[in-house]
């Protein structure tokens, strides 16, 4: 493999800490770490080494396949949101100490305490939603998710509404069995959409949870064009960018990776009265 880069090196230290048979794996272009026989493949990705999107999501579908799940790790990630991708490696080898969901407690919270929260425990950080739900296991706040507003959706009749799961976490280092459709039911049962959706980022994500909960996969958004400032290793949709990336002295600020696209999901709870 040559000279081994020292992230890489820093996450294969990370993850050998679990007490797990974790190697390096040469697949293409692309430096990849294997979990043994935990049934993981994790590629490394450099936005100075930047792969082709197509042939990573064929890789994925091609482990996909054969059982196998596969994830996409960026070093900027890695370097802005450790604490996060090991909850997250921890949550889909089945290592993370549990909590049943029938012990919390569904709160509402504003959006200051969902930020907090989202922050610390999200690999995508926090986002804006009207609707803010936590449970409590009555010491500490341990699963937030956030829901859009209900939306009119003409093509399901007049009185057809549509609401977006927007986020969902756990506490880092934790699983809350059941706490996702806790949540979920309990929102639907408030507010009684019509149907819920939500998206599964394609990196990090199989949909596998969103399946369990009764969601029904509904179409893949294609790889998007990212925008990653090497100064803060904050991530920008095109549309997002706040100054033109072309302009003297800001372009070698800026480099162009992507994201694998998206999962769509949909929940459908009530039928369209057209």
């Amino acid at each position: 493999m040559g000279i081994v880069p020292l992230w890489h090196r820093d996450v294969l230290e990370s993850f050998s800490a679990f007490n797990l048979q974790v190697e390096f794996i040469e697949a293409g272009a692309v430096v990849c770490l294997s979990f043994g026989q935990r049934n993981l493949v994790m590629s490394l990705l450099s936005p100075d080494r930047v792969p082709d999107a197509a042939g990573l999501v064929l890789l994925q579908e091609e482990y996909k396949s054969k059982g196998l799940y596969r994830v996409h790790l960026w070093e900027d990630i890695w370097q802005s949101r450790r604490d996060q991708v090991v909850g997250r490696v921890g949550s889909i080898l089945g290592l993370n100490k549990r909590i049943h969901g029938r012990k919390t407690n569904v709160i509402k919270i504003g959006q200051e305490e969902a930020d907090g929260f989202l922050e610390a425990h999200h690999l995508q950080g926090t986002a804006k939603a009207k609707y803010r739900f936590g449970l409590h296991d009555g010491k500490d706040l341990v699963a937030v998710a956030g829901f859009s507003n209900l939306r009119y959706m003409k093509k399901g009749g007049p009185e057809y509404r549509s609401a977006e799961l927007i986020r969902f976490a756990t506490r880092s280092g934790y699983t809350v069995t059941g706490g996702f459709t806790k949540l979920l039911k309990h929102f639907t049962e408030l507010y009684r959409p019509h149907d819920v959706m939500s998206y599964a980022d394609r990196d990090w994500s199989l949909g596998r949870a969103y399946e369990k909960a009764g969601f029904v996969w509904s179409e893949v958004t294609p790889p998007a064009e990212i925008w990653l400032d090497l100064v803060t290793l904050r991530r920008y949709f095109t549309h997002r960018l706040p100054v033109a990336v072309f302009d003297e002295g800001v372009a070698a600020r800026y480099v162009k990776i992507f994201n694998t696209g998206n999962l769509k999901y949909m929940l459908y709870l009530q039928p369209a009265n057209v």
